[in-house]
């Protein structure tokens, strides 16, 4: 059975063969394997036996922690629900998210604190990224990464994205009031593209079952969705279908009580021009 663990351990394979400079059949050959085989396993339909793995890593020579890491996800890659700490410098889950945006056909993002990553400019981004206590050379590697991520909504076939943002999220200055005025501004550029729909879900809506907690559901042609959890030290995908029925029932309550996507964007447009110049009248 495919679930988000294996479907992450094929994107680090997959990353792993590319770092190489190798393509997929190259690699299935020094295996020993068949194309076809090998591209389950970066797929995520296969789970690769504790062998296999070893094979893999052996053939493109991993070894230490990172050998070790990567045999123990293989071994509970049966397991529904995945999660991992990321202490490192770049969190090695974000590759499977990486590899997950970029092969999904819808993601619906409720955004509770920010505004949603992949509609952030590069000095909003660089402000939310400055909270988490990092040096500045990794701020900026964190920066452009994220900016990275947002080529699913400009390539020739692109993610279709809905973002549900409170409105909160439009009231708080991040980066100070220019910054934040540019950021709304984008949001409305954005806007305009047909496969991006924004919602603000208003103070007047009271309380909603959106307020239990930001998360990104992405959904795919042939796979079953998967739920984004991300917090400061951690991060979770759901990918049981009774648990990610709950916040694919739930998205669509709050899309209910969002305003429309023109009321939306009059709104954006409106907390636009109250930022600008708040810097100035601060000083």
């Amino acid at each position: 059975m495919t679930t988000a663990r294996s479907r992450g351990l094929g994107a680090e394979v997959r990353k792993l063969r590319k770092n190489a400079g190798l393509r997929l059949e190259e690699l299935a050959e020094l295996c020993g394997w068949s194309r076809a085989t090998f591209g389950r396993i970066e797929s995520g339909d296969k789970i690769p036996t504790d062998t296999e793995i070893a094979i893999i890593l052996g053939t493109l020579g991993i070894k230490g922690n990172e050998r070790k890491r990567l045999l123990e996800l293989a071994s509970d890659a049966h397991q529904t629900h995945w999660w991992e700490v990321g202490y490192s410098e770049l969190p090695s889950q974000l590759v499977s998210l990486l590899e997950f945006e970029r092969t999904a056909t819808k993601i619906t993002d409720v955004a509770l604190g920010f505004v949603p990553g992949l509609l952030q400019t590069a000095d909003y981004a660089r402000a939310v990224i400055a909270t988490g206590g990092v040096s500045e050379g990794t701020v900026e590697s964190r920066v452009s990464l994220r900016l990275g991520r947002q080529s699913v909504l400009t390539r020739k076939k692109p993610v279709e994205l809905h973002a549900l943002i409170d409105e909160s999220v439009l009231h708080r200055p991040v980066g100070g009031g220019d910054v934040m005025a540019e950021q709304l501004r984008h949001l409305i550029r954005v806007s305009q593209r047909p496969h991006v729909t924004i919602q603000v879900v208003p103070f007047s809506a009271g309380e909603h079952c959106g307020l239990n907690g930001s998360n990104m559901i992405l959904e795919f042609q042939r796979q079953r969705p998967l739920v984004h959890l991300e917090h400061r030290r951690s991060a979770i995908f759901v990918d049981k279908p009774e648990d990610t029925f709950l916040f694919l029932k739930a998205a669509s309550t709050v899309v209910k009580v969002a305003l429309s996507p023109t009321d939306s964007i009059k709104l954006i447009s409106s907390r636009a021009k109250a930022m600008e110049g708040r810097d100035e009248a601060v000083h």
